[in-house]
């Protein structure tokens, strides 16, 4: 028979039991873990952002597949340190990073899948006509396409213009300064962006409010990317849709780039062949038009 001792001492036991194990439980449901030398970290995460539906996203050992209608998955919990993100899906490149979680951040990265096997056509060896952008006068020679249908036009005073008006403070004299010495350049991200590339060699200069500089990005100026020695970059564009990469022709092909080189930097080939160049029809933007060897080919991006 339990006296009233008995029950007392039996429900605080209840009671020490019952702290002892849910408090773990709590821990683990708040986000907690026990870290190498069982110090209590707080865990943090890692968003992916695919462009593909129903791609498998792993990292520390754990799966997740991208949602159908926002084609993004999130792994949570994940206590800090360096993990290895596998994005993959048949018939496409895998799409692999190096990321650093830190506690209570959740980490967001774009993954841009593209297939091994890109679908297109052969259009023969006339040169395709393309309703390209052309500037307000026929006799300007250096001029760059803005977003909204606008130019950038430098004069022969070596003033600068948006079509016919002067401007001094739209853009930063770093940018003006760097389209009046390197021989290649364009705007992207919305002009947010100035890409600029010679020889071998790209970089990027963010434009924008630094508040809203992309998070991979830590500072204004990147160096996206440096060709293999006895190659040249032989044209750039903005991929279609994903302000984060790149169209990039060099050696024998046209890829699509991260611009972000940190944590192992993804380049897939669209189109491989001797020396070809591209195109994006200014009507359907991910219609491209590659041209290599006096030919041709019509590529449709993903």
């Amino acid at each position: 028979m339990l006296t009233k001792q008995k029950r007392r001492i039996l429900f605080y036991i209840s009671i020490s039991v019952f702290l002892i194990l849910a408090l773990p439980v709590l821990f683990f449901t708040l986000g907690y873990r026990i870290g190498p030398g069982f110090d209590i970290q707080k865990t943090g995460g890692i968003f992916i952002q695919t462009s593909q539906s129903g791609t498998l996203v792993s990292a520390g050992g754990r799966t997740k597949h991208s949602s159908i209608i926002g084609r993004s998955a999130l792994i949570k919990n994940l206590a800090p340190g360096s993990y290895e993100v596998l994005v993959k899906k048949d018939g496409f490149w895998d799409w692999k990073k190096m990321l650093a979680v830190r506690p209570e951040e959740v980490i967001s990265r774009s993954a841009l899948l593209i297939p091994m096997n890109a679908s297109g056509r052969i259009l023969g060896t006339s040169t395709p006509a393309l309703n390209a952008p052309k500037p307000p006068y026929s006799s300007i020679n250096k001029f760059w396409p803005l977003a909204g249908g606008d130019f950038l036009i430098l004069g022969e005073d070596e003033n600068f213009y948006r079509n016919n008006a002067f401007i001094d403070k739209e853009f930063s004299g770093e940018a003006l300064a760097i389209l009046k010495t390197v021989p290649n350049a364009i705007f992207a991200d919305a002009d947010r962006r100035l890409i600029f590339w010679e020889g071998r060699n790209i970089d990027s200069l963010w434009l924008g409010d630094n508040g809203k500089m992309p998070s991979w990005q830590k500072e204004r100026e990147l160096k996206v990317f440096t060709s293999p020695v006895g190659t040249e970059v032989r044209g750039i564009a903005q991929y279609p849709g994903w302000p984060d990469y790149l169209l990039v022709a060099y050696s024998n092909g046209i890829f699509a780039m991260e611009m972000e080189p940190a944590g192992g930097q993804n380049i897939f080939p669209i189109y491989k062949g001797k020396k070809p160049n591209f195109m994006l029809d200014p009507e359907n933007p991910k219609r491209l038009i590659a041209s290599d060897d006096g030919n041709y080919l019509e590529i449709e991006l993903q």
